[in-house]
């Protein structure tokens, strides 16, 4: 693998993942993109054509084989992409080292959360061997995982020789989102160094601003171009629709809220729960913290409560992990209990979500990522603005999600917990 990945590089990376940008505004880091757009296409054959004839400049995606020149071998590859019959495939992941992997891929060890998720979506489970965290308990929404080996999702719970026994094509691993900037490299290097030459994929699957770009990278990854088209066009609906509506209100108009995760440890706006929040139409407490350009905007942060106290917001959310929330418990004891424990601080008596109880817990299952979070966008957009929003459906959303992409057969309105209060008592308190 070559790796461009020096300093300069890697702060550049982490000003850019942490900008929220239209949903198609982005280059597609895939070795063959001549044009430097978002798509590979036939633009990028004549592109390359025209390198070659001298009528336009080099570009760094045009040595489509990365030999070091642009030549008719870089068109020979560029069009084996487009008609699938390349036995290579070079781009660039999240940390902005260059990777190759060999087509096809037929075997896959996937540790990430939502990499996991979206390689269902894309319909290529069948090729998983083994997945990061254990998820036995998660039956009703993996029937298929639930059967798979784990072999853990960091390199210090990683069983190694178990990954290798298996003979993976690749490893996708659970740097996966806009945080792994920092420190990311070293981690990945770790299990580049125990996993003996097995090409490593890092694209980042959670955070909304960037999902398209790596949604597109992984279809050509994993031959499924045509699944990954049908999913960015239902999620671009949604997203650009949320981001249309949102524009013409004030930012002295939005209401102030936060979403948290554990006390206090909270998310920045950059982030996937962070943008969650902001796309919704929020406005983020933690932007007096940290701003665009602090590499851990996409990040979470400690805050201290009488930074809340000064803050006073409106609505407070939290999130609720995956394995206490979802589509496979249906009793929302858990949630209720993490609910007061939120409500039952003394400190925050007195600031206003407290106050009108504005206090909200939901499920990972719709925050934390593989095109999921829009549904959570949909649920907070609906809360602050229902009737601009007033035609939006959170449900309807959800189920959609799950009857298109999930490929089970569950009804989100009768079973699983996902928010709470219950979905019907946030819509009598509107």
């Amino acid at each position: 693998m070559n790796r461009p990945g020096c300093l300069s590089w890697l702060l550049t990376c982490m000003l850019l993942a942490s900008i929220p940008v239209h949903a198609a505004d982005f280059v597609l880091e895939i070795y063959g993109n001549a044009n430097m757009d978002e798509y590979l296409n036939e633009e990028d054959i004549q592109y390359l054509e025209d390198i070659i004839a001298g009528k336009n400049d080099a570009t760094t995606l045009a040595d489509a084989n990365l030999d070091g020149k642009i030549d008719s071998v870089d068109v020979e590859q560029a069009q084996a992409i487009l008609n699938g019959k390349e036995e290579k495939l070079t781009f660039i992941d999240l940390l902005g080292e260059n990777v190759t992997v060999n087509k096809p891929i037929k075997r896959l060890v996937n540790m990430g959360y939502n990499g996991v998720e979206m390689t269902r979506i894309l319909g290529a489970e069948d090729i998983l061997v083994a997945y990061g965290a254990n998820r036995t308990t998660h039956k009703k929404f993996f029937p298929k995982f639930a059967e798979l080996p784990f072999v853990g999702s960091t390199p210090e719970d990683c069983d190694f020789e178990k990954i290798l026994s298996l003979n993976p094509d690749a490893v996708q691993t659970n740097l996966e989102r806009a945080s792994s900037l920092v420190g990311g490299l070293d981690t990945k290097h770790s299990f580049e160094k125990n996993l003996n030459g097995i090409p490593i994929i890092c694209l980042n699957m959670r955070e909304q601003d960037t999902l398209v770009k790596n949604v597109r990278t992984y279809g050509y990854i994993l031959d499924r171009e045509q699944e990954a088209e049908t999913f960015i066009d239902w999620y671009t609906k949604y997203y650009e629709l949320f981001k249309s509506r949102i524009a013409s209100i004030p930012d002295d108009e939005k209401p102030t809220a936060f979403f948290e995760y554990t006390p206090y440890y909270c998310y920045a706006s950059g982030s996937n729960l962070g943008q969650v929040l902001v796309m919704a139409g929020g406005k983020n407490i933690l932007d007096q913290k940290i701003g665009p350009e602090d590499p851990k905007y996409g990040s979470m942060l400690d805050i201290e409560p009488e930074f809340v106290i000064r803050e006073n917001p409106k609505y407070i959310f939290k999130g609720v992990g995956s394995w206490d929330s979802g589509y496979d418990i249906d009793d929302p004891s858990k949630m209720a209990a993490f609910h007061e424990q939120v409500t039952n601080r003394t400190e925050l008596s007195n600031i206003d979500a407290i106050k009108d109880d504005n206090v909200y817990c939901m499920s990972f299952w719709i925050l934390s990522g593989a095109g999921n979070n829009i549904i959570g966008t949909a649920y907070l957009a609906k809360l602050f603005y229902p009737d601009l929003f007033k035609d939006i459906d959170p449900e309807a959303i959800h189920q959609e999600y799950v009857d298109t992409f999930c490929h089970i057969d569950f009804d989100v309105k009768k079973n699983g917990t996902f928010v709470y209060p219950s979905y019907d008592k946030w819509q009598a308190d509107n």
